[in-house]
């Protein structure tokens, strides 16, 4: 009955929810290791950089002078609590490899949070109705793409070469529960 029905009756339908269930089964057994990956420092970094280009391409976006201010404040928010999170809790693990490559982009990175800092505060200062404010901006999305670029493509090979697994999801863990801690101080 089950594999002579030609029309594609029973047998179709037992070969689609076989496969569906395993296809379930492939599924539930990746989840842990997905959710792993998810806590993986270089991960977590990699999501926030994707997050600020989201919220720069939004304030590009706009003209309101309300909207802006807000996407550009939660901009600040998320580069001040991410700086952070590098700068004590990954810069710190990447200059322990004490390499002299490590070294020298774990202070070239410094220098760059600095630089977004002071471009932050000149932004923040500035009037969103005018024609500086979105230069400041324009500035300041250069700066942190730079950043990015570097910390993704120089960085966190680095770190992924001279880590374990077990490391970077370590740091991963630390990362993510010091950004639980600003969120709720930003909140408060």
């Amino acid at each position: 009955m089950f594999g002579k029905d030609d029309s594609g009756g029973y047998g179709k339908l037992i070969g689609i929810v076989g496969g569906a269930i395993a296809g379930g089964v492939a599924i539930a057994a990746a989840v842990p290791v997905l959710r792993k990956r998810a806590l993986r420092a270089t991960t977590i970094l990699k999501k926030d950089h994707r997050a600020v280009s989201g919220l720069f391409w939004a304030l590009q976006q706009t003209t309101s002078p309300t909207i802006r201010k807000s996407i550009f404040n939660e901009i600040r928010n998320q580069l001040e609590m991410h700086s952070e999170v590098e700068e004590e809790i990954f810069y710190p693990a990447v200059r322990n490899i004490y390499t002299t490559a490590a070294e020298e982009q774990v202070e070239e990175a410094n220098q760059e949070h600095q630089k977004i800092k002071d471009l932050l505060h000149v932004a923040s200062i500035t009037d969103v109705n005018s024609f500086s404010f979105m230069s400041k901006v324009n500035e300041l999305k250069a700066a942190v793409e730079h950043h990015v670029d570097e910390e993704e493509n120089e960085m966190f090979p680095l770190a992924q070469d001279n880590m374990t697994t077990e490391e970077l999801d370590h740091l991963g863990k630390q990362i993510h529960d010091r950004k639980v801690q600003l969120k709720e101080r930003i909140a408060a």
